[in-house]
């Protein structure tokens, strides 16, 4: 592993590093059929709501890989970011 330390003017330092995913890590498993929560059949609706998905999906994915400055992701990271752009922050309102 070749991730460079960076020394700060106050002495501190940090470096960013690359693990292996455990073994057992969701993303291994076989994929399986679709959760499909929202099952929705054809039609406007499903355009629609797609198409949020889809925007969703891409702000978990720049967020996951900093703008796609990042190729080795977290997969629970990416995740989380599309939790985010589906629902809204972690918050009582889901926004700021």
């Amino acid at each position: 592993m070749n991730n460079p330390t960076t020394i700060l003017p106050d002495g501190s330092a940090f470096c960013t590093a690359s693990f292996p995913l455990p073994k057992d890590h969701w993303i291994y498993e076989a994929t399986g059929e679709p959760p499909m929560p929202w099952k929705i059949g054809e039609g406007e609706e499903r355009f629609e709501i797609a198409e949020e998905i889809r925007e969703a999906v891409k702000y978990g994915i720049r967020g996951a890989t900093m703008s796609g400055a990042e190729g080795d992701f977290d997969p629970d990271a990416l995740m989380q970011n599309i939790v985010v752009g589906l629902l809204g922050y972690w918050t009582e309102t889901g926004g700021l």
